[in-house]
């Protein structure tokens, strides 16, 4: 890849931290801002959005009633698109844990490469109950299972909740939205219109993803709408893997 290329990778990536660290800042009052930063060989360059203090990875502290309370820790690894046109997110972090604290309460988190056991977007809740950790080990091929051979309890946290897969998962404004509402955290004026505005431009982003990944569908539900659509000369393949993806 040409360093032309890697060069408007990191544009785009720096646009992107831009605009995340708007939409955070549109709901939440703070200081903090995300980043683009290099990371990555050569030949598989990407780029890690995250905020920064003084020289390391920080967190967007979130207040109830004026106290510190909560810290939400935002980090994405942008990388290219298969077709090397558009900014792809490779891995994304929103993890939610009690101010001073490091283990979450529960964290978002997605992977663009994953096995077929683990869910592309998924949420985990560190929390306990005994009947859950009882089931998870009474299967013979559940995960949780295998590790108990190890000698590792089972955990309600290392259970992995599917949300929406690629195309579907949450955005940054479902979490926010939701520490608003459920936990009170402070936030700004106007803070629910700009949840609406940025839960809308994630779900068109996202649309155009989906249709791509299934054109004829796509097609179909427009001529539906009395769209007049004409197919391309060259059929255009379903994106089998992303419509299929656990």
């Amino acid at each position: 890849m040409s360093d032309n290329a890697d060069e408007q990778l990191i544009d785009k990536a720096t646009a992107f931290a831009e605009d995340l660290t708007s939409r955070i800042g549109r709901v939440i009052p703070t200081r903090m801002a995300l980043s683009a930063v290099v990371a990555g060989g050569a030949d598989s360059p990407r780029v890690i959005v995250a905020a920064y203090e003084n020289g390391k990875e920080a967190v967007f502290p979130l207040y109830i009633g004026g106290t510190h309370r909560l810290d939400l820790s935002v980090k994405l690894n942008c990388c290219w698109d298969r077709g090397a046109s558009y900014l792809a997110v490779e891995e994304s972090w929103f993890h939610v844990v009690p101010a001073g604290d490091k283990v979450p309460l529960f964290r978002y988190e997605y992977l663009r490469q994953v096995n077929g056991s683990v869910p592309a977007a998924h949420i985990h809740v560190h929390a306990h109950r005994d009947e859950f950790a009882y089931v998870l080990v009474a299967g013979e091929k559940g995960k949780a299972r295998q590790r108990w051979r190890t000698g590792k309890p089972p955990h309600m946290a290392e259970f992995h909740f599917p949300v929406g897969g690629h195309r579907f998962r949450p955005c940054i404004e479902d979490v926010l939205n939701s520490l608003v509402v459920e936990f009170g955290v402070d936030h700004v004026d106007g803070w629910d219109a700009a949840i609406r505005a940025g839960r809308e431009q994630w779900r068109r982003t996202q649309l155009r993803a989906a249709v791509c990944d299934a054109p004829d569908e796509a097609a179909a539900a427009l001529r539906s709408l009395h769209y007049g659509v004409k197919p391309p000369d060259t059929a255009v393949r379903d994106n089998l893997d992303r419509l299929r993806a656990y």
